[in-house]
Parts: C-alpha cells; structure tokens; sequence
C-alpha cells in the first residue's frame, strides 16, 4: 500500500532526533520504531491489526492509530514511555485504490486517552488539508455526511 507522509507530520518526525537530553529515553531507537511501524503499514496495508495498530472509532473519517506500545512483533523493545500513537486515514484515488496518508503522532504518556479527541480532530483537519491539495484522492468516510 502507497503510504503518504503529511509535512506536518513530518515535521514531528524529524523533531524526535533531538529528543531531551537526560531523559533516558534513545530517540533514535524510537525513531527506528517509528519506521518499523510505517514499514508494516506499507506492508500490510488494512490487514495490519491488533496490537500494532486499532481504528479510531471516534472519528468520522477512517482514521487508525499506530501503536509504538506495548512491545510487538514490529517493536518488541517498545516496553515504555513514550506512549506514542500515530494516527493515519485511509484515502482513495480515482481508479479506487486505497492508499494511507500518516497525519498526527504525539506522546500520550501524561494524558492517557484523553489524548485522543484534539489529535482525532487534528488529524481529521490534516486529511482534508492532503486532499486538497491531492485532488485525486477523497477521504475514506466511516460515517456521516462528506
């Protein structure tokens, strides 16, 4: 499967190289994660399921969110914080092929699943935003009107 990266997303990417210092977490370990994660995701497009990844039912589109935690096949030293979701929404072009755009990732270690509902909407902003700017792609719509 095509898997799109957002710049905003990006972005936030890049910006986990530096990570803090004396935090005792190595950033470019997380990092490596990520890009496993993203790997399956391009692997396995829509099959790539529990515990690597779950849909996000809250939201109107179809959004899912990568799971860095708990340790998996694709990241099986991912044993702590950061707690890293990233959300992606699936996307169609004109000949009907599906295709994942990766929108939103952030840390809910503090939060927990309050986490959720401003990056759902975020990322559902984002989608829109890719659309528009990739005008032959639509969003995949779970529910509700377009």
């Amino acid at each position: 499967m095509d898997v799109f990266l957002h710049p905003l997303f990006n972005r936030w990417l890049k910006s986990l190289a530096g990570g803090e210092e004396g935090d005792g977490i190595d950033w470019w370990e997380v990092r490596a994660e990520i890009a496993a994660l993203l790997r399956a995701l391009e692997t396995h497009g829509r099959r790539l399921g529990d515990p690597e990844c779950h849909e996000v039912v809250s939201a109107r589109y179809d959004i899912h969110a990568l799971r860095r935690t708990p340790p998996t096949e694709t990241t099986p030293y991912a044993d702590g914080a950061p707690v890293l979701r990233i959300l992606f929404g699936f996307v169609m072009d004109d000949a009907g092929h599906e295709a994942a755009v990766v929108l939103v990732g952030g840390d809910k270690t503090a939060l927990g699943n309050r986490w959720y509902p401003p990056h759902v909407q975020q990322a559902q902003d984002r989608l829109d935003q890719w659309c528009r700017k990739h005008p032959d792609y639509r969003p995949i719509v779970r529910r509700g009107d377009l």
